[in-house]
């Protein structure tokens, strides 16, 4: 139970922060699915979902340290209160040891969980389809979490 709630809440920010980067003019879900699907056969296999998330990591890493911190973090999401909020509660997610350091291998590990998670039929590949539906249960539990 402890794995599905932290893919969910993982499933859940990485939903939420899709629409902020797509208000950034960052790509949003379906454009990374789009840019994960290396061969375009309409479907992400574990190991393009593995490489497209080594390169966000390496790219997030931004001092090279291996593990993401908020010195990673881009200034404005440091001194933006709400956002970094939201990035303290996905860190914890991925955070197995809670040293409030995500290293690769954790990092890998939440992906890993919400590959799992995405992929509903279980056969090695999440499809568009199931990138969708996947996205609308993370958006309907975000809901659900910031309803009164």
């Amino acid at each position: 139970m402890r794995n599905l709630s932290c893919a969910l809440v993982l499933g859940t920010l990485a939903v939420a922060a899709a629409g902020a980067h797509a208000q950034m003019g960052r790509p949003d879900a379906a454009q990374r699915f789009a840019e994960a699907d290396t061969n375009h056969d309409g479907q992400v296999s574990l190991a393009e979902f593995q490489a497209a998330r080594a390169a966000r990591f390496a790219k997030a890493d931004r001092n090279g340290d291996g593990v993401l911190t908020d010195d990673d973090l881009p200034r404005f999401a440091r001194s933006n209160p709400a956002m970094l909020a939201k990035i303290h509660a996905m860190q914890h997610g991925a955070d197995r040891d809670g040293d409030g350091r995500i290293t690769r291998e954790e990092f890998d590990e939440a992906g890993n969980r919400l590959f799992a998670l995405a992929d509903a039929n279980h056969d090695g590949v999440v499809d568009a389809t199931e990138m969708r539906q996947v996205a609308q249960r993370m958006q309907s539990l975000a809901a659900q979490r910031s309803a009164p």
